[in-house]
């Protein structure tokens, strides 16, 4: 079955603002007609774009459907639960979790925390070179325990892929020992605050059924009618099973570095435990995995503060909150936990990502696209989402970005475009701040403002800067709209002629805009009167069909006569260009 990437975008509800784009760590986000997409191939479901998302269209794929059709067959269906639960639901009795989640139709729940006991005791013989059929090529393991981290080393640190222990994760080894234990047809249903999570059952089967998230457990519980809290805390609600050991401690950083040290290391072992991916990108600069000395165990967790601050996981308490819940239940673990000794061994195929080469021709070429000729011209603001405007032109050079994408590049093409519009327009343009300075005008403003205001737009085009009030004596309309007034629009008288106003706001009290036509000029006299004639035909036809009986023949003789008026000043405008042609021709 084919499934969605865990992660997308409702690309209906993508404002184009890019902000997912900036934050990605491994830019897997390709834009689209202005809606940024996610990359399935790049991307390593961290969750990231997922929470900054200013109107949520970065999606979660919704598996709690699949859950619930799940318990409804005739299989054995377990739930393995993450240990970051604890923190997830602070103060709750995991025993009233356990009778909640049975209540759901699960007919028995279990730790994810005994897969990560199993782990433990794996990596451990792993490193001291116990683990039959693995051969260790290098001083330095990475933890497979995250598998977003997995997946961001193999395909954008491909190097360091061969220092990732090749043992399962917490949550598959816990799954193969349920299928042990239980039998193999017996189905697994994953909870937890992880979206990886996702990817790793979608890719294993066998072993995951589904994995649906503590926020898709909480709809459950509510539309249920389940209230977890309520729950009853009895003998026969017990993890099967039975309880996990120090690997509850997995879900905050440091929390794997803490259960492998009940085990016996390579002497001299360096242990350090780094969180949040562009932290672990920085951990990895200048690293030799086949380092001598001894040997160095890395636990890599993808979310800052690990999984206890998941994508997927409550927002309202803070990292310490969290830490100290799980703390508090791993101090009523069980210390006697007999890890077995069977194999775990894994082998992991996740392909590198090809960064692809660009050619610095094909670079140069899409910095032009965006009015970038000089190194001068390179802001490296950001504003696309990337770092540089070169990183950001390979990007359109591969087909991933688009040149809307530049800010100062479409700030400078939409100023361009009004420029040719207030230029070209017939009538008279001006735009003015709250100073009522102007800041640009036309030069058929100037020309209808007076021949002193056109010897200076001459001499200054646009006339930026130049004071409205000592070029039009009825400033005080600008006035009324920047402090809210509606929008104007009258007739006034400028020396001898009359000039039709429409005066607007554009920003409340920052700017306004003014369009200005000499209606003393016969041409556009000829074009009002036809205008104002078209208006009343309106006007009165909207009667005619109201109370049609009152005005009986009256309106279709007002009807005849406007419409002679209009055609008559159509047909006289029509026929001018045509006197002129043939007098030209002759």
């Amino acid at each position: 079955m084919d499934l969605l990437n865990p992660v997308y975008t409702e690309k209906a509800e993508c404002q184009d603002c890019y902000k997912c784009l900036r934050e990605c760590v491994v830019k897997a986000i390709k834009v689209e007609n202005g809606r940024a997409a996610v990359v399935s191939e790049l991307c390593v479901l961290c969750g990231h774009c997922v929470q900054v998302c200013p109107v949520g269209a970065k999606k979660v794929r919704n598996d709690l459907g699949r859950a619930r059709r799940l318990v409804e067959t005739d299989r054995r269906v377990i739930v393995s639960l993450a240990p970051s639960f604890v923190s997830e639901f602070p103060g709750l009795d995991p025993l009233k979790m356990v009778s909640a989640l049975k209540k759901l139709g699960f007919q028995a729940v279990s730790e994810t925390a005994r897969g990560a006991d199993l782990v433990a005791r794996q990596v451990a013989r792993l490193m001291n070179g116990e683990v039959p059929g693995t051969e260790v090529h290098n001083n330095v393991f990475i933890s497979s325990a995250c598998p977003t981290v997995v997946e961001y080393i193999c395909k954008f640190h491909p190097g360091f892929a061969p220092a990732i222990t090749a043992i399962y994760s917490p949550l598959m080894a816990h799954a193969r020992e349920l299928k042990d234990l239980f039998g193999p047809d017996t189905a697994v249903v994953f909870i937890g605050p992880c979206i990886s999570k996702k990817r790793e059952s979608d890719t294993s089967r066998n072993l995951v059924d589904v994995a649906i998230d503590f926020q898709d457990l909480r709809l459950w519980f509510e539309s249920a009618g389940i209230d977890v809290y309520a729950e009853k805390a009895g003998d026969e609600n017990t993890f099967l099973p039975a309880r996990a050991g120090e690997g509850v401690l997995y879900p905050m950083d440091g929390g794997m570095i803490s259960a492998l040290r009940q085990y016996s290391l390579p002497p001299g072992t360096t242990c350090m435990a780094f969180s949040g991916l562009e932290e672990i990108g920085s951990a990895l600069e200048g690293l030799d995995r086949k380092r001598s000395g001894a040997p160095v165990f890395l636990e890599l967790l993808a979310c800052p503060g690990g999984c206890i601050n998941g994508p997927r996981s409550r927002t309202r308490s803070g990292t310490v909150e969290k830490r100290l819940s799980v703390r508090s239940y791993a101090d009523t673990a069980p210390r006697d936990i007999q890890a077995e000794d069977a194999s775990l061994a894994f082998h992991r195929v996740i392909l590198p990502v090809s960064p692809g080469t660009v050619s610095p021709g094909a670079i140069a070429a899409e910095l032009k696209r965006t009015g970038k000729h000089t190194r001068e011209d390179e802001l490296n603001c950001g504003g696309c989402g990337y770092d540089t405007c070169r990183a950001f032109a390979a990007a359109m050079a591969t087909g991933v970005a688009e040149p809307g994408m530049c800010v100062s590049y479409m700030r400078k093409l939409a100023q361009k475009k009004a420029n040719g519009l207030i230029r070209s327009i017939p009538s008279g343009v001006v735009i003015v701040d709250k100073d009522l300075s102007i800041v640009e005008c036309n030069s058929n403003f100037a020309r209808i403002a007076g021949e002193e205001a056109l010897r200076l737009w001459e001499l200054k085009p646009g006339l930026e800067g130049a004071s409205l009030e000592k070029i039009l004596p009825f400033q005080r309309y600008f006035h009324d709209v920047l402090h809210g007034a509606e929008l104007v629009d009258r007739d006034v008288r400028l020396g001898g002629r009359i000039v039709h106003a429409t005066i607007f706001g554009i920003e409340r009290g920052e700017y306004a805009g003014g369009v200005f036509q000499d209606v003393t000029d016969p041409r556009v006299r000829k074009d009002r009167i036809v205008s104002q004639a078209r208006k009343v035909i309106n006007k009165n036809l909207a009667v005619v069909q109201k109370i049609a009986y009152l005005l009986g023949e009256n309106a279709a003789e007002t009807e005849a006569t406007l419409s002679s008026i209009i055609e008559s000043y159509e047909t006289e405008a029509e026929d001018v260009p045509a006197v002129s042609n043939e007098r030209g021709a002759r």
